[in-house]
C-alpha cells in the first residue's frame, strides 16, 4: 500500500509539474507576471519566494496551478490594466499561455516514449505464423493459415516486428514472399497491398512471459516459456483462444495444459474473477512471451510520435463513443485506478513506469482540453469567445461558467471515484459474503 501510495504521488507529481510548468515558461517568456506556482491545491504546505515568484508544495496533491497576474478567476484581486498582467495581452498571447500546459504533456509523452524505444527497442512476438481470410488478397496469392513467413524479398523476418515493417515497406509492389508449410517451403508472389489490406493477421503464440505476483498462474507455478496447449477439453494455439476459454471460467476450476522444455504437465486451475465493461471473466495473470527489437534513433523518434497519435485518437474515439452512449461510463477508472496502475508498472520496471506515465500525460493533456470552464479548454473557449466578440465575458458570466465547471468535474469525480470503489472494494466484499 504504502509503495502504491508513493510511486502515485510520484507519477502525480512529475505530470502536475510538466503541465504547470508549460503554463509558466510560456508566461515568463511573455511578460507575464507569475505570482505562484504550487504542485497541489491550498492549503500551502510551504515553499520559498525566488524574484516575484513563490514556489510552493501544497497539501492537497491532487493537482496543482500557476497563478499569473491578473486572472479574475484566480483568486480575488482584478485587473488594474499593468502591462505585466494576464489580461493585458493579446488573445493570441494568453491562448498560447492556456494551451502551454496541455501541450506540454503531449510533448512530455512524446520524448518519454522516444527515449523507452531509443533505449529499450520495441516490444514484440517471436512469431510469424498467419491466419488467413478466405477470398483474401492473401489467399489468392497462395497463402494459408498456419503458413509462417520466414522472408520477404530475400530478407528474412524473424518476429512479428520485422514482419510488419517489411509489409509496410514494400506495401506499394509485389512482393516475393518464402513461407513454411508442413516443414516445406513455398516461394509466393503477394500483389501491391489494397487498401483492406492482404488479409492475414499474425498469430499469437501461447508462451507464457511475465506472471502476475499473487494471481492464479504464479500460484500454480507457472513458468516464462512455458507453452498452453489446452483449456479444459479446448486445444489452444493462439493467444486469443487460449483468452477466451479462460474468460469463460471466472471462478471456476478448469484443466490447464501446458509444455515446458518438451514435457507435458496438467493441474486444475481457478481463474480470478475481474469485472470488465460489466462483464464477470475468469483471469490468470499472464502476460505473453515477448522479445525486445532494438530500434534506431529516428525510428524510436517516429514511433514516440506515431505513440503520442495512437493514444490520442484512442481516448477521443473512446469520448465519442462515451458520449453516444455506445459504451459504459463504468469503463472510467479515477485516482484509485491511477494509483493501483502506478504501483503495478514501477514493480515491473522503470521502462513500464515511464510508458505509463506517457499514456497519462497524454489522457491529462487531452482532459484539461476538453471546453468545460475551470480546465484549459473552458479558458480556451473564453478566449475564442473574446476574439470573436473584442469584448471579454464579464465577471459575473465567466462566475457563473466557473461554478458550472466545477459542478461537472465534481460529479465526474465522484462517479469514476464511485467506479473505483465498486471494482476494488465494493466487488470484494460482496463476493466474501456471497
Amino acid at each position: 500500500m504504502m509503495s502504491t501510495l508513493f510511486f502515485f504521488l510520484i507519477a502525480l507529481g512529475i505530470l502536475v509539474f510538466v503541465h504547470e510548468f508549460g503554463h509558466f515558461i510560456v508566461a515568463k517568456q511573455a511578460g507575464i507576471r507569475v505570482e505562484r506556482f504550487s504542485l497541489g491545491f491550498p492549503p500551502k504546505a510551504f515553499g520559498f519566494r525566488w524574484g516575484e515568484t513563490e514556489y510552493c508544495i501544497s497539501w492537497i496533491p491532487f493537482g496543482g496551478y500557476v497563478k499569473v497576474a491578473g486572472m479574475a478567476d484566480v483568486g480575488t484581486e482584478t485587473a488594474t490594466g499593468a502591462p505585466d498582467e494576464f489580461p493585458s495581452k493579446p488573445v493570441w498571447v494568453r491562448m498560447a499561455v492556456i494551451a502551454a500546459g496541455p501541450a506540454m504533456n503531449f510533448l512530455f509523452a512524446f520524448v518519454a516514449l522516444a527515449f523507452l524505444f531509443q533505449a529499450y527497442g520495441i516490444d514484440t512476438f517471436p512469431s510469424t505464423r498467419i491466419d488467413v481470410e478466405e477470398s483474401s488478397i492473401a489467399a489468392v496469392a497462395g497463402l494459408q493459415s498456419d503458413d509462417r513467413i520466414i522472408s520477404l524479398e530475400g530478407r528474412p523476418v524473424d518476429n512479428a516486428y520485422e514482419l510488419i515493417t517489411a509489409l509496410d515497406r514494400l506495401a506499394g509492389r509485389e512482393i516475393s514472399i518464402v513461407a513454411e508449410r508442413n516443414s516445406r517451403q513455398l516461394t509466393l508472389q503477394l500483389p501491391p497491398r489494397p487498401e483492406e489490406g492482404y488479409g492475414f493477421q499474425l498469430v499469437q503464440p501461447t508462451t507464457v512471459g511475465r506472471t502476475v505476483p499473487g494471481m492464479p498462474a504464479e500460484e500454480l507455478g507457472l513458468q516464462e516459456g512455458d507453452r498452453i496447449i489446452a483449456v479444459g477439453d479446448v486445444p489452444v494455439d493462439r493467444w486469443s483462444t487460449m483468452s477466451t476459454e479462460i474468460r469463460k471460467h471466472p471462478d471456476q476450476p478448469v484443466r490447464l495444459v501446458w509444455e515446458r522444455d518438451g514435457r507435458r504437465m496438467e493441474a486444475r486451475i481457478t481463474p480470478a474473477a475481474t469485472t470488465e465493461a460489466g462483464e464477470t471473466v475468469g483471469q490468470i495473470g499472464i502476460g505473453p512471451h515477448i522479445v525486445r527489437h532494438d530500434v534506431g534513433l529516428f525510428r524510436a523518434i517516429a514511433l514516440g510520435a506515431d505513440g503520442v497519435y495512437s493514444s490520442s485518437w484512442l481516448i477521443l474515439d473512446f469520448l465519442a463513443q462515451l458520449f453516444r452512449g455506445d459504451r459504459s461510463t463504468e469503463e472510467l477508472g479515477g485516482p484509485l485506478r491511477i494509483a493501483q496502475l502506478a504501483g503495478e508498472t514501477a514493480d515491473q520496471g522503470l521502462n513500464q513506469f515511464v510508458g505509463f506515465l506517457a499514456m497519462l500525460s497524454v489522457n491529462l493533456a487531452i482532459i484539461n482540453l476538453l471546453p468545460i470552464p475551470v480546465l484549459d479548454g473552458g479558458h480556451l473557449v473564453f478566449l475564442v469567445v473574446e476574439g470573436i466578440r473584442r469584448r471579454p465575458l464579464s465577471l459575473r458570466q465567466r462566475e457563473v461558467f466557473q461554478q458550472i465547471g466545477l459542478a461537472i468535474l465534481l460529479f465526474i469525480m465522484l462517479l469514476v471515484t464511485f467506479n473505483d470503489l465498486n471494482q476494488m472494494v465494493f466487488h470484494r466484499i460482496m463476493e466474501f459474503f456471497q
